[in-house]
C-alpha cells in the first residue's frame, strides 16, 4: 500500500491505470486513466471510457497533467492517494483525480 508521495511517483509508470474517485469535477469521477508520462513536475494521464480525444491530445499527446505539489497537500488512506488545492488536507477540496490501486 503506498503510504507517501515518493513511494506514488515510484509507483506511476507510463501503462499503470487508475480510477479517479474524487474531483472538484463532477464529471471526472469514475474516470479510468492511464499514465503515458511521468516526469518530476507530475504525472500525465489519458482518459480511457470513454477516451476524450481533445484531453488525450493535451501535451504533444500525453493527456492531462496532474501537478505533483508538495507533500503535505496529499494524502494516503485505505489505498487512495489524495492531493488537495488548497494545500490543507481538512479542506476536503480534493483537486485532482484519486489513484486507487488493485
Amino acid at each position: 500500500m503506498i503510504k507517501n508521495l515518493n513511494q506514488l511517483k515510484r509507483r506511476l509508470r507510463p501503462g499503470t491505470r487508475l480510477e479517479v474517485t474524487g474531483h472538484c469535477r463532477p464529471g471526472c469521477i469514475g474516470q479510468l486513466r492511464e499514465v503515458t508520462w511521468v516526469n518530476t513536475q507530475g504525472v500525465y494521464t489519458k482518459i480511457l471510457n470513454p477516451p476524450d480525444p481533445r484531453i488525450n491530445a493535451a501535451n504533444d499527446g500525453r493527456g492531462s497533467i496532474m501537478w505533483w505539489g508538495a507533500a503535505s497537500t496529499w494524502s494516503f488512506e485505505d489505498g487512495v492517494c489524495s492531493s488537495y488545492m488548497n494545500q490543507t488536507k481538512d479542506g476536503g477540496n480534493a483537486d485532482y483525480g484519486v489513484p486507487r490501486f488493485g
